[in-house]
């Protein structure tokens, strides 16, 4: 059964903003042209959110001329009220409280909110599903989501919960648009990384999937331009946060990923303690590129001296070896391989959280061991090198 949809009128109150108007005046009058969850149970589930989230929203078509201008638009904690929009998140709190893994979105263009560029529908004219948007969501662990939307008449703006699955479930945000890493060594030089990253083939939610809430907006099945591996791109950040997305902060890498999403590059190294790399990519519609990148992950920055991995257990269960291992510190580690003798037992490296002490399960078949009598966990620090844990013998 489809969701039933509410037309909710958000009355937005305008400010005088001194200096020059943007291009919000292509949207006048009461024309907001919001871009939102529709406010009655609109959210994305599996978000991280303990910090504030970056996103950005953009014209597919002129990404150029109609953007949100990196102001801030995704509700993490239902009380907060954005700073350079002046929208409360209050609006939508289904977004809970920071930290629940559940995330809101509330964007305007238009007359109340001078920082927006461009106008996506000047005049709300044209039919339902005309001039779409893509919306980027990168939560703190880099996992995202990219909608694909196009203009409603009904709603007089753009509503992200007709792109949702028409079963009332959630939107997921996952690790299925941005890269992964595969391998990490030390490069030719003692300020550079060779890191070696796999990218899956990116896809939105796009209100023209056959499985939409609400196909009104969706002019035909082929409307929305297909999806594609983009370039790549790295830069420093704190580590832990989330970087603005937008690719005019990061740097592209020479080498495109394989038609298999493979690519090696050269990551310069942080020197500053609490500051990380960041590798992201982007994709392209048709034949423009995101101007923001749909996903990252985090390469630890300097080595430390006291980062530390170690088994907690690792025994059988109902089939499979399950593996729980904590770090000491994580100010170096990228990430974890988990052996049996000579056998590595992981495919890709399981990616580090990269700040702090934390926990880890890693499960496998029994029959993966292949007779295997032990495992043995081995971090992989951002300089190349490698610290193993003890063996633990299987019971």
């Amino acid at each position: 059964m489809k969701r039933t949809f509410q037309l909710v009128l958000v009355l937005a109150a305008c400010f005088v903003v001194a200096g020059t108007p943007s291009a919000w005046a292509s949207c006048p009058g009461l024309d907001t042209q919001a871009v939102r969850h529709n406010g009655i149970g609109g959210v994305i589930a599996g978000c991280k959110d303990d910090l504030p989230i970056s996103g950005y929203i953009y014209s597919i078509a002129t990404p150029g001329t109609i953007h949100s201008n990196g102001q801030q638009f995704v509700c993490t904690d239902g009380g907060v009220t954005f700073p350079d929009t002046f929208l409360p998140c209050n609006l939508v709190p289904e977004c809970g409280a920071a930290g629940d893994g559940f995330v809101t979105l509330y964007y305007e263009f238009g007359q109340g909110n001078l920082g927006s560029v461009g106008c996506p529908n000047p005049g709300g004219l044209g039919v339902d599903g005309t001039n779409p948007l893509a919306v980027h969501i990168v939560c703190n662990d880099g996992a995202s989501v990219l909608y694909n939307v196009g203009y409603s008449t009904t709603w007089s703006g753009y509503n992200l919960d007709g792109a949702g699955p028409a079963d009332g479930s959630f939107v997921q945000a996952g690790f299925g648009n941005g890269p992964s890493l595969t391998s990490l060594n030390a490069g030719p030089s003692p300020s550079a990384d060779n890191v070696c990253v796999n990218v899956p083939h990116p896809a939105a939610v796009s209100d023209c999937d056959p499985g939409a809430a609400d196909i009104s907006t969706c002019p035909d099945p082929g409307a929305r331009p297909a999806l594609v591996r983009g370039k790549l791109y790295t830069r420093e950040s704190p580590c832990g946060s989330s970087p603005d997305p937008r690719t005019t902060g990061w740097v592209a890498l020479p080498t495109l990923p394989d038609a298999a999403g493979d690519a090696c590059n050269l990551i310069t190294r942080p020197t500053t303690a609490g500051q990380c790399a960041f590798v992201g990519a982007t994709g392209t519609f048709g034949t423009v590129e995101t101007p923001a990148v749909i996903g990252w992950f985090q390469v630890a920055g300097p080595a430390a001296a006291n980062d530390r991995v170690k088994i907690d257990k690792a025994a059988f269960t109902q089939g499979k070896l399950v593996v729980a291992f904590s770090t000491i510190n994580e100010t170096s580690i990228v990430g974890f391989n988990v052996y049996s003798g000579a056998q590595k037992l992981n495919g890709n490296l399981i990616t580090a959280k990269g700040a702090g002490s934390n926990a880890y399960n890693f499960e496998v078949g029994r029959g993966a061991l292949k007779g295997g009598k032990s495992v043995l966990v081995e971090a992989v620090k951002s300089d190349g090198s490698v610290e193993k844990t003890a063996p633990v013998t299987l019971k």
